[in-house]
């Protein structure tokens, strides 16, 4: 969308006509500049739909909480990529990556700089690694230190053997968002104090720089330091707040509001009524509905109230009633994403509990309460002292397909006897609900997304730690403490602590050597059940192609997340008013 030129004002570059004096309409085309580029940029602004209020949100990457990660990936260069297309890792911020089997050398881009005109060095790295291993980055579940070589090079020292693939998928998660003038302050402090820090007003290492946030949208304007300046033809990248699905729905249907929408699960019969400029792009999300519970909770930490629920869940209806087009079941929970399951768990995977796919085994679940010692009274089940089994269970606001799921689960629930009812909450509050152990269980995200979600450790990990919430599951004494559980064969497993043996997945060199660990860790899970995985998907991006361009369907970039930043990146995403 274009710009009004000369406004400053939010409102008039999201589109609207301008009231400044010589201002002109979101319509009209507006005059060229040619600052920091060899060719044509236009006043124009790319619109992406957002779901959250810029006010409350932040970019300190660390504190996930409240962190922006689509305003993130405007302002910050990723270090490397990844092409579900081709299976190839592709270079951002950095300029070459070797891995042996006892150290990482990254290599960065000799024209790495800052949006204020400084240069990007290892001095930044090494403030940004330090700060990694302080808040239990999972990067140093198998890197023991590293040094720093010279101001674009630095080692990684690697515990042992460790499969390249996951340093590649782990470095795909970090950016160049710490700044040493900035972020050192916080290494002679607390995680949780550092982890409180809102960081307002950042310096940019990507595409964009910052400019302004209110209720209504975040602001960047081109950044002419980024070391690939020239891809960036248009001169605005506006996140708006449209407020929930439905509204980035009715955003795509005008056809003039919005320009893209990195993630909005969008029903066929919506989809149907999208102008035929607007362009789908299904991605593999490793990411899903499932289930969080707090272990600290007097009926929800208990296993059996766990795994009662998990019988009592028929996933498939969830994916009849949410999407089957886009969404699929898990075929166990167990920590691993669904289509990895058969490869990973290899020949222990008949002996897994499904839980039932396709239906829902409600004496499987009414055996396990009561030798709980829980009670079916009046319908509701109930603990010793007539407390119902049951409680606020938390979803969040404006997500339409998490919706339909939660109302899926908490109608199935309610109807074998528990006493749920169901609690929408604005996105950073849902989150803040979690992170602060105020909870009974609630719907949440099973997997922490993204390629490297293919890989077992990184999920296997998250839901032993819950970062996204600050662990506020109450999981994280017990990961780290020996436990046994029961075995495949009728007797017994003993962990020497669940969270040592998911670390040691990534640690073995290739698969065969990572998947007996995988096997153990994927069996304490199904047991334990830190999280309860229900359904994985696709995610659904839209752009548009009447005054954007993009690259083909078989292209490397076509299926990199996301279209929005990583097409801007390489100059597949430009202005094009023609």
């Amino acid at each position: 969308m274009l710009a009004a030129a000369g406004s400053s004002g939010v409102a008039a570059l999201a589109g609207c006509a301008s009231t400044d004096s010589g201002g002109t309409s979101s319509g009209d085309t507006a005059n060229t500049a040619t600052s920091g580029s060899s060719g044509q940029v236009y006043d124009a602004t790319l619109t992406n739909a957002y779901d959250g209020n810029p006010v409350d949100l932040h970019f300190n990457s660390s504190a996930s909480q409240n962190y922006s990660w689509p305003a993130g990936r405007v302002v910050f260069a990723p270090f490397l990529k990844y092409s579900f297309n081709k299976d190839e890792f592709l270079y951002g911020a950095l300029d070459n990556l070797e891995i042996t089997d006892e150290e990482v050398t990254l290599t960065f881009r000799d024209d790495l700089m800052w949006s204020n005109g400084d240069e990007w060095t290892t001095e930044d790295l090494d403030v940004q690694l330090q700060l990694a291993q302080k808040t239990g980055s999972s990067l140093f579940g198998y890197v023991d230190d590293f040094e720093i070589v010279d101001d674009k090079t630095a080692k990684l020292l690697l515990s042992g053997p460790t499969n390249p693939r996951i340093i590649r998928f782990e470095l795909t998660n970090y950016f160049v968002d710490t700044k040493a003038e900035t972020h050192e302050q916080w290494l002679d402090k607390g995680e949780a104090e550092f982890l409180q820090w809102a960081w307002e007003d950042p310096v940019a290492s990507g595409m964009f720089r910052f400019v302004n946030k209110d209720r209504q949208a975040f602001e960047f304007e081109r950044n002419p330091e980024f070391y690939k300046s020239d891809n960036v033809n248009f001169e605005t990248y506006l996140l708006e707040n449209t407020g929930g699905g439905s509204a980035q729905h009715q955003a795509l249907m005008s056809g003039t509001e919005v320009d893209a929408a990195t993630s909005s699960f969008t029903p066929p019969e919506i989809a149907k009524q999208f102008p035929d400029h607007v362009v789908e792009v299904n991605i593999p999300a490793k990411w899903g509905y499932g289930i969080v519970f707090n272990h600290n909770d007097p009926d929800f930490g208990k296993r059996a109230v766990r795994q009662a629920i998990a019988h009592v869940i028929n996933r498939q209806d969830i994916v009849d009633n949410a999407g089957p087009r886009t969404k699929f079941t898990a075929p166990i929970p167990c920590g691993i994403a669904p289509r990895d399951q058969e490869y990973w768990l290899g020949d222990w995977y008949d002996d897994f509990e499904t839980y039932g796919v396709d239906e829902s085994q409600t004496d499987k679940a009414t055996q396990l309460l009561e030798e709980a010692g829980y009670t079916k009274q009046n319908g509701k089940w109930q603990d010793n002292s007539g407390e119902t089994l049951g409680g606020s269970y938390y979803s969040p606001a404006g997500w339409n397909d998490w919706t339909t799921m939660t109302q899926t689960v908490v109608s199935q629930l309610n109807e074998f006897g528990f006493d749920f009812t169901v609690t929408t909450k604005p996105t950073n509050d849902w989150f803040s609900q979690y992170s602060g152990g105020n909870f009974k269980m609630g719907s949440f995200y099973w997997l922490p997304g993204g390629s490297r979600s293919a890989f077992p450790y990184f999920p296997l990990y998250y839901q032993l730690w819950a970062s996204d919430i600050g662990g506020g599951h109450g999981y994280r004494e017990k990961a780290e403490s020996a436990q046994t559980i029961p075995g495949r064969d009728g007797g017994e497993m003993t962990l020497d602590t669940p969270l040592s043996t998911v670390e040691e997945i990534a640690k073995q060199a290739d698969d065969e050597g990572a998947r007996p660990f995988v096997q153990q860790a994927a069996w304490h899970n199904h047991i334990e059940l830190p999280f309860l995985g229900l359904v994985s998907k696709y995610e659904q991006s839209w752009t548009t192609n009447d005054e954007w361009t993009e690259p083909g369907e078989d292209d490397t970039n076509r299926r990199v997340k996301w279209p929005q930043f990583w097409w801007v990146h390489e100059g597949d995403l430009q202005y094009d008013p023609n």
